[in-house]
C-alpha cells in the first residue's frame, strides 16, 4: 500500500509542476490517465497472479488437466525464451513450422494454441513488436509470427517434471532441443547436403543450365538449376538457408520469363526473411529488393522498379548494404541506368537540354556499376554493363544526344567488343546480346523506308563485320577479328541453331531481337523462305511481350519487304 501511495503522491507532483502548461482539462485527462496506470501496476504488486502449473511428463497437464501436446510445446517453448532473454526472447514461425512439419496447416495449430491460452488464463502476444499489450492485437496476423510472452506472464508458469521443478536440461529435452555442447560439436557440419544442393544449383545458373537435361531415353541427364534450387529449399534447416535457396529459384524465375513465379517466389524469400529475424542477412534483403525491381523492369513498370530503387537508398541498413556491397552497388546502378536509357530514349519533349543531362546520367550510372563489377571480381558482370554502355553511347548518338555519331559509332562498338571478349573470358559463348546489338548497328545506317520493294532493299548496304573491325580502331589485347563473325547473317544462323539444339537459352527478349535480326539479313541476302520463317516465329513469340517493345517490334517489320506476306501484328 505504501508503494500505491508513493506512486500517486509523484503523479500528483507532476501535476503541480506541468498544470500551467496547456489545457487544463487536457492535463487532467493524462493525469487521470497515469494514476489509473499506476494503480493498475501496483494492484499487480499487491494481488500476485496466479501460478499455473505446467506437467512435462507425458500425459502433459495443466493445472491437473490433460492439454494438447502442441499447444503445450508452444507456451513451454515461449516461456522458456522469454527467461532465458528478461522477456525479450520471441519464436520465430520458422522454428514452429520445422518443429510440426508433418501439420497439414500451422494456421490452425497456432490458433488453437492460443485458444487453450485463453481458458489457461495466459496472455501470449504475437507480432514484431513484443512490448505491446497482446489484448489490443489483431489476431489476423497471428499466424505469422513471430510469437512471444511477456516476462511477468511466464513468471507464473510452473514448469515440473513429476511434481518437482524442471531443470532447463529437461525442459530442452522436452521440446527436443540438442544440449548445447552437442549442438556446437554439430555445428560445422550439419546441413552439408544443403550446401552442397545449393552449390550444384549455383553453378547450374552460372552455366546456364536452367532446366533440366534429358538423354536419349528422356531421363533427366543433368538436374538444372530451378530444380536444385528448389531440392536446397526442400534440405535447408534454418531461415537463412530457405532464403538463399529462394534467392536462386527467383533468379532462376526471372532468367525463364517468368515474372509471376519469379514474384511468388520472392514473396517466399521476404517470408523466410522475416521468419530468420534480425540477423547478418543485409545482402539477402537487399537482394529481394533488386530482384523485385527486376521483375517490375521485365514487365516495363519503370515507375515501380524506380520506386523500390529509390526506396533502398532511402532508408537503412538498405542503404549502407547498396553503398558498401559491390554486387548489390552493381545492380543498383546499372537497372537506375537502364530505367534513365529508356525515359531519355522515350522523351518527346522540346527540351534537348534535359534529354542531354538525363543521357549523361545513364552513363555515369553506367560507369559506376562497371566499377562495382570490377571490385568484386565479376566478368559477367563488367560485360553486361560494357554492352549496355556501347548500345546506349550509340542510341544517344543517334538521337543528338550524346557526340557526334561519327565518333561515338566506333567507341559504341569498342565498348560491344569489350563486353564479347569479357563474356568468353568468364567462359560463355557468343553473347546473345552483343550479337543483336552489334548487328543492329551494323544496319543502323541503312534507310527505314516503310515496306520497300525487293530491289531497294537489296540496295541496302549495312557495315560488314571487317569494316566494323576497322572503325572499332585498335583494341590492346582482345584479338577482335576472333570476336567477330564472318557474316551478319552467319551469326544470326549459328546462335537461332543452339536455341533449335538446345545448346542455349535465351531470354523471350533475346529470342526476338535473333529473330528479328536473322529475318533482316536472310531477307537481304536473298533468302526469302528464311526471312519468312523467322518473321513468323517472331509473329508468335512476340504477343509475350510487353507493349512498348512488341511496338517496336512491329515498327521494324514494316521495314521489311516481306512483311505483306506475314502476320507480324
Amino acid at each position: 500500500m505504501t508503494a500505491m501511495l508513493g506512486g500517486v503522491s509523484r503523479l500528483a507532483d507532476w501535476h503541480g509542476r506541468h498544470a500551467s502548461h496547456g489545457c487544463n482539462v487536457c492535463n487532467a485527462r493524462r493525469l487521470g490517465q497515469e494514476i489509473r496506470r499506476t494503480m493498475r501496476a501496483c494492484f499487480l504488486h499487491l494481488v500476485p497472479m496466479p501460478v499455473l502449473d505446467i506437467e512435462l511428463t507425458a500425459p502433459q497437464t495443466v493445472q491437473g488437466q490433460r492439454a494438447a501436446y502442441q499447444s503445450l510445446w508452444l507456451l513451454v517453448r515461449l516461456c522458456q525464451a522469454s527467461q532465458l532473454s528478461g522477456g525479450a526472447g520471441v519464436l520465430r514461425l520458422a522454428e514452429l513450422r520445422q518443429q510440426f512439419a508433418d501439420t497439414r496447416s500451422l494456421r490452425m495449430l497456432v490458433s488453437r494454441a492460443y485458444r487453450d491460452f485463453a481458458r489457461w488464463g495466459v496472455r501470449a502476444g504475437w507480432g514484431d513488436d513484443a512490448g505491446r499489450d497482446p489484448r489490443f492485437l489483431n489476431p489476423a496476423g497471428r499466424s505469422q509470427g513471430p510469437f512471444w510472452l511477456a516476462q511477468a506472464e511466464a513468471a507464473q508458469l510452473r514448469l515440473l517434471v513429476e511434481g518437482r521443478p524442471a531443470t532447463p536440461s529437461e525442459v530442452a529435452d522436452f521440446l527436443g532441443q540438442e544440449s548445447p555442447d552437442a549442438e556446437a560439436g554439430m555445428a560445422s557440419v550439419r546441413g552439408v547436403d544443403f550446401w552442397l544442393a545449393l552449390a550444384a544449383a549455383q553453378q547450374d545458373l552460372r552455366q546456364g543450365h536452367l532446366l533440366a537435361r534429358l538423354d536419349a531415353q528422356g531421363l533427366a541427364s543433368q538436374r538444372g538449376a530451378l530444380a536444385g534450387f528448389k531440392a536446397a529449399g526442400v534440405l535447408a534447416e534454418a531461415g537463412l538457408q530457405q532464403a538463399l535457396a529462394a534467392l536462386g529459384e527467383a533468379s532462376v524465375w526471372r532468367r525463364l520469363d517468368d515474372l509471376g513465379a519469379a514474384r511468388q517466389t520472392l514473396s517466399q524469400l521476404r517470408r523466410a526473411l522475416k521468419d530468420g529475424g534480425e540477423g547478418e542477412s543485409g545482402y539477402l534483403d537487399a537482394m529481394e529488393q533488386i530482384l523485385s525491381a527486376w521483375v517490375a523492369w521485365g514487365q516495363r513498370e519503370a515507375g515501380q522498379a524506380e520506386a523500390i530503387l529509390a526506396g533502398m537508398r532511402a532508408a537503412e541498413p538498405r542503404a549502407s548494404v547498396v553503398r558498401h556491397h559491390p554486387r548489390i552497388r552493381f545492380e543498383w546502378y546499372n537497372l537506375s541506368a537502364l530505367i534513365s536509357r529508356a525515359r531519355v530514349l522515350n522523351g518527346q519533349g522540346p527540351d534537348l537540354a534535359l534529354r542531354r543531362q538525363e543521357a549523361a546520367s545513364a552513363l555515369d550510372y553506367f560507369g559506376r556499376a562497371l566499377e562495382a563489377a570490377f571490385e568484386f571480381g565479376s566478368f559477367d558482370a563488367a560485360q553486361q554493363v560494357a554492352a549496355n554502355i556501347g548500345m546506349a553511347i550509340w542510341l544517344f548518338a543517334g538521337e543528338g544526344l550524346c557526340g557526334e555519331p561519327s565518333s561515338a559509332g566506333p567507341e559504341a562498338l569498342r565498348w560491344l567488343l569489350l563486353s564479347e571478349w569479357l563474356c568468353r573470358c568468364a567462359g560463355g559463348g557468343p553473347s546473345a546480346w552483343n550479337a543483336i546489338y552489334l548487328m543492329r548497328i551494323a544496319r543502323g545506317q541503312c534507310p527505314r523506308q516503310a515496306e520497300p520493294s525487293r530491289a531497294a532493299f537489296h540496295a541496302y548496304q549495312p557495315i560488314s563485320p571487317a569494316d566494323i573491325h576497322r572503325q572499332a580502331g585498335a583494341l590492346p589485347w582482345i584479338e577482335a577479328e576472333a570476336l567477330l563473325p564472318a557474316s551478319w547473317l552467319t551469326l544470326a544462323e549459328s546462335l537461332l541453331a543452339e536455341l533449335a539444339e538446345g545448346r542455349a537459352r535465351y531470354s523471350l527478349l533475346q529470342r526476338c531481337g535473333l529473330w528479328l535480326e536473322h529475318a533482316w539479313y536472310a531477307a537481304h541476302a536473298g533468302q526469302d523462305a528464311a526471312a519468312q520463317t523467322s518473321l513468323q516465329r517472331l509473329a508468335q513469340e512476340m504477343h509475350g511481350l510487353p507493349l512498348s517493345d512488341r511496338a517496336y517490334f512491329q515498327s521494324c517489320c514494316r521495314q521489311l519487304p516481306l512483311l505483306h506476306s506475314t502476320s507480324a501484328t
